[in-house]
């Protein structure tokens, strides 16, 4: 069985944001995000504003969390 301090499941704008406040506090606990996509967690409303507004996406514009952090954190991010 895995051991883990702290297990977030959803790899949304709430699961990076836990994610960063856990680190904030805690620099040693063990911690892994799980996720169903594909990708690290992004802002969902910049996709659907621009295309209302027919606008061109920037891809690094609508990342949260650029997944090197996660590494760099020793966050185990499961996408």
């Amino acid at each position: 069985m895995i051991q883990r301090d702290y297990l977030i499941i959803g790899a949304g704008i709430g699961g990076a944001l836990a994610c960063e406040a856990i680190r904030k506090h805690d620099k040693r606990g063990s911690v892994t995000l799980v996720g169903s996509e594909a990708y690290p967690p992004y802002k969902r409303w910049v996709l659907s504003k621009s295309f209302l507004r027919e606008k061109t996406i920037v891809p690094r514009k609508i990342g949260e969390v650029d997944e090197r952090w996660y590494s760099a954190h020793k966050i185990d991010a499961r996408f």
